[in-house]
This record gives C-alpha cells, sequence and structure tokens, in this order.
C-alpha cells in the first residue's frame, strides 16, 4: 500500500498534468462541433477498420464450416430449381419479375452481396454489421438474407458500412407464409430464448399446423422477397384456454455463424409506398 502511495506522490505532477489534458480534450470534444465530428469519423473508420480485419481472421479459421454451410445453400437453390421446373411458381424463384406492364418481364428485386464483419446476438436488441453501404447502392430498409434465409432489415447506413436489425431483436417482425397449407396469417418474432426459435403469434387454432412445415416470408410483405425461407415449424401446442396456436419455429439462419449475407432492393417499393401515401390520403 505504501509503495502505491510513494508512486503516487512521486508522479503527482505527471500524472495532474496526464488527467488536464484528457479533460480539456473531452470538453474540445463535447463543446467543439467540428472537433466532434472530425473525432467521432475518424474513430467509426478505425474500429470498423479492426472489426474488418478481426472478420477476416476469423474467416480464415472457418474455411471448413463455411465449406459445409455453401454446401446446404447449393442444396437449397437445387430444390427451388425443381420446384420452378415442375410447378412453374413464381414463389420459389430466385428471380422475381413483372409480367403485366406492357407485357414485358421487368426485374423487381436486385441483390447485394455484402460481409458481416460485426455481429451482435446475445442482447434482447441485436444488430450486425456490414461492409457495404451507401457508395455500394445500400439503403436503409432494404432486406437482409443469408444464403439459408432471412437475417434483417437494413436501418443505418454510412459511405461504406451499414448497420442492420437482426431478426433477433424485439422490435423484428414479418408476415409468414405456410405453403403446406396455403396460409397467410400471423407474423415471425424472436422468442428471446436463443439464437435459433422464434414463435408465430394469431394463428387460429382450427389451423392444420404440424411440425416440420416450412415457415417462408409471404407476399404481403414489399420488403422481402415472398418465399424467402424462415425456419421450420418445430412445436405446436393447441391450449384450450386460448383461441390461437402456440407455434414455435427454428430458423433457417445460423445468426452465430453470419457471414456472407446479401442486400435485397424491392424495385418497385417507391411504387407501392406511394400507392400506399395516396391512399391513406383518399
Amino acid at each position: 500500500m505504501w509503495v502505491i502511495i510513494r508512486w503516487l506522490r512521486n508522479n503527482a505532477y505527471p500524472l495532474t498534468t496526464l488527467f488536464l489534458f484528457l479533460f480539456s480534450f473531452n470538453l474540445v470534444l463535447k463543446y467543439q462541433v467540428y472537433q466532434h465530428s472530425l473525432y467521432f469519423n475518424q474513430s467509426v473508420s478505425f474500429f470498423r477498420t479492426v472489426d474488418g480485419w478481426r472478420s477476416s481472421l476469423t474467416q480464415y479459421f472457418d474455411l471448413r464450416e463455411e465449406n459445409d454451410y455453401l454446401k446446404e445453400e447449393n442444396l437449397l437453390l437445387r430444390k427451388q430449381l425443381a420446384r420452378n421446373y415442375f410447378n412453374h411458381s413464381p414463389s420459389f424463384d430466385s428471380t422475381f419479375v413483372d409480367t403485366i406492364t406492357n407485357g414485358a418481364s421487368r426485374l423487381a428485386y436486385r441483390y447485394h452481396h455484402a460481409t458481416v464483419i460485426r455481429n451482435e446476438f446475445r442482447k434482447r436488441d441485436n444488430y450486425f454489421y456490414i461492409n457495404q453501404g451507401s457508395v455500394d447502392s445500400i439503403e436503409v430498409g432494404m432486406a437482409v438474407l443469408s444464403p439459408l434465409g432471412a437475417a434483417g432489415i437494413v436501418t443505418h447506413i454510412s459511405d461504406h458500412y451499414a448497420r442492420v436489425m437482426s431478426v433477433l431483436n424485439s422490435n423484428f417482425e414479418i408476415t409468414s407464409w405456410i405453403p403446406n397449407i396455403g396460409l397467410r396469417q400471423g407474423a415471425v418474432k424472436w422468442d428471446f430464448k436463443n439464437t435459433s426459435s422464434g414463435i408465430i403469434d394469431e394463428i387460429n387454432r382450427s389451423e392444420a399446423i404440424k411440425k416440420g412445415q416450412d415457415v417462408l416470408t409471404s407476399n404481403y410483405s414489399s420488403i422481402f422477397p415472398p418465399g424467402t425461407p424462415i425456419g421450420k415449424i418445430d412445436r405446436v401446442v393447441n391450449s384450450e384456454k386460448s383461441q390461437y396456436l402456440q407455434i414455435r419455429i427454428r430458423f433457417a439462419t445460423d445468426f452465430k455463424r453470419l457471414n456472407h449475407v446479401y442486400c435485397v432492393k424491392n424495385l418497385f417499393s417507391k411504387t407501392l409506398d406511394q400507392l400506399k401515401t395516396e391512399e391513406l390520403n383518399d
């Protein structure tokens, strides 16, 4: 104890100088707009660069798992192609087109590849960050998909980075479609228990929901392409005390292993928003 006191007494002047310098520096950043903006931009760039280095290192050591992940993605794509070929259903196509306008096909969704450089999954409101921003045509409100299913929605962007609200967020929900029974009802939410499970609420007890059924995004969403995998039914409880089923699902996306994602832009979103605005004004 006396050694510490003696050290503090011998270094009192340098420590006081350092304290005053840090205090003054903090005041400058707090009350000077230009210096605060400069410091914030530089610090964000520095930490994102560090996140990028860490992400690259993690990718190198996860090559074996990433290879298995790509195999699963290829299997899913092959299944989708088979359904398209036999059923001619646009709900499972990876390219969605509008065949109404002047009888000509028009691309409805555009995909942008991105890499996750920072991922949160232990909080109640989780986000992850990607290495693409406004310079790369990323916009707020774009859907974000993992190779196997829905992952989140872009909420904030900078020039070269973007923040994405994860499905593992208390504010996230999406309308569901269960193709086995043709049901477009209810909303998928995270159940806060672990990174792999969610719930579907407001499904009537009369619906024939069974374990193992696919849960996809419905065409009611103007953000996610219809037919995007969300998960599979894991458990169904029919309680006599409620008029709704208690449904748990297992997410298609492994949120602990998010690496490569796709940002999806609905090319007709502005038209849809304009129609909604006109409807509200009528």
